[in-house]
């Protein structure tokens, strides 16, 4: 390996389907990733429930085999635990969302909202996020790129970065102004 991290985005982890390693069968499909904002970790994927199902189903990033493009893999059913509501809030007590939080600068510059997160797929650890700034500049310049780097402060609202996250900052190179430039 190259020592690169290799990173998933949460909004393409939702929908995956979780596959038993051990006889091939789907177990669920992703709904959710639980996110532990103060650790800056996922902490589970919460899966899709039955209709006749009570408990929520989740799966402890920990059990996860492997996370690939195409599909979560677990090693056996065992993987999938169904919690009660009581259970549920305990067990995911310091979890928090990410995406819709506006992001910050410790000197006071609004970067806009997180739209997706950016984690390893193999630690878990939250890595960075991708920022909107409204639509039309999405369309214009494209997203940018918020790497989580020294302090980073998440409170319900907001996301507070230092200089050194903003100064490595990038743009996605998406949006129609670097089409304009290339053409």
């Amino acid at each position: 390996m190259n020592g690169e991290v290799a990173l998933e985005k949460y909004s393409e982890v939702i929908g995956l389907p979780v596959i038993c390693a051990e006889d091939g069968r789907k177990l669920g499909t992703v709904k959710d990733v639980i996110f532990c904002p103060g650790a800056r970790s996922v902490k589970a994927f919460l899966l899709e429930r039955k209709s006749y199902e009570i408990g929520k189903r989740v799966v402890f990033f920990e059990k996860v085999l492997s996370l690939g493009r195409d599909a979560v893999i677990v090693n056996d059913c065992s993987c999938v635990t169904t919690l009660k509501k009581g259970e549920y809030v305990a067990q995911f007590k310091d979890q928090g969302r990410i995406t819709g939080l506006r992001v910050y600068s410790k000197k006071g510059e609004d970067f806009g909202v997180v739209k997706d997160v950016l984690f390893d797929h193999r630690t878990g650890a939250i890595e960075g996020v991708e920022v909107s700034d409204g639509l039309l500049q999405d369309i214009y310049r494209g997203r940018n790129i918020l790497p989580l780097f020294g302090k980073v402060e998440f409170s319900e609202d907001n996301i507070l970065v230092g200089e050194e996250s903003v100064e490595e900052m990038m743009n996605t190179g998406g949006g129609i102004r670097r089409k304009l430039l290339e053409g």
